[in-house]
């Protein structure tokens, strides 16, 4: 597939992630560390009033012990908040190592997920909230190759038709390891289309990418 879209050109997207303190894109998304959001806003725009159930992993925790945590002044949940208000007819569920940043409001509602563990993974996709399939998954959690193939083959099956599964940060010097694993993906699943999706920025040149999946 291909994806046409402006990394340079701010996005109502763009705000509201900023504005929720979301680190996938600001209002002055030339000097952001991520320019997701513009991306985000081309594939999403035009679905972002339909009723769906989107399902990001990784809260984005404050604690400095966790790995790949969003330092002490991080805000958990912030692109839970942001996809809460973009999506504004949907339901949004989350997912997070640290419990102690697990929250829920009335559209929002998350929940414990280490996702190196394929039976931990598999509990928690048969929470009843969890059930029923999603028309988005993001994989913002742990960012390493090994936890991001562990969540895919435990959780690509809750994934609908028509939908997309995202893997966020991919670094540039695991990028390889990813072109080698689609390549297996691609025979496995016939319905799946994969594209790596590198996103120019004049910030961050280490791990601007993502691995954007769309079900046929």
């Amino acid at each position: 597939m291909d994806y046409i879209f402006n990394e340079k050109e701010s996005t109502p997207l763009c705000e509201i992630m900023g504005r929720n303190r979301s680190d996938k894109g600001n209002l002055n998304i030339t000097n952001s560390w991520h320019n997701y959001t513009t991306f985000y806003y081309s594939i999403f725009k035009n679905i972002k009033d339909k009723s769906l159930r989107i399902f990001e992993l990784g809260l984005g925790s404050n604690n400095v012990n966790i790995p790949q945590n969003m330092g002490a002044n991080g805000r958990p949940g912030a692109s839970l908040y942001g996809w809460n208000e973009f999506f504004l007819n949907s339901k949004i569920f989350g997912a997070d190592i640290d419990s102690s940043i697990l929250f829920n409001t009335d559209k929002i509602k998350t929940f414990f997920c280490d996702q190196t563990d394929p039976l931990i993974i598999k509990y928690m996709w048969i929470e009843p909230e969890l059930e029923e399939n999603f028309d988005i998954i993001l994989d913002d959690g742990l960012h390493s190759f090994n936890s991001n193939v562990c969540f895919f083959e435990n959780s690509i099956h809750k994934l609908n038709k028509n939908g997309y599964y995202i893997i966020e940060d991919v670094t540039n010097h695991e990028m390889h390891l990813f072109e080698s694993k689609i390549k297996e993906w691609e025979i496995k699943h016939q319905d799946l289309i994969f594209n790596i999706i590198r996103i120019p920025s004049t910030r961050n040149n280490y791990d601007n990418n993502l691995i954007c999946v769309y079900k046929k």
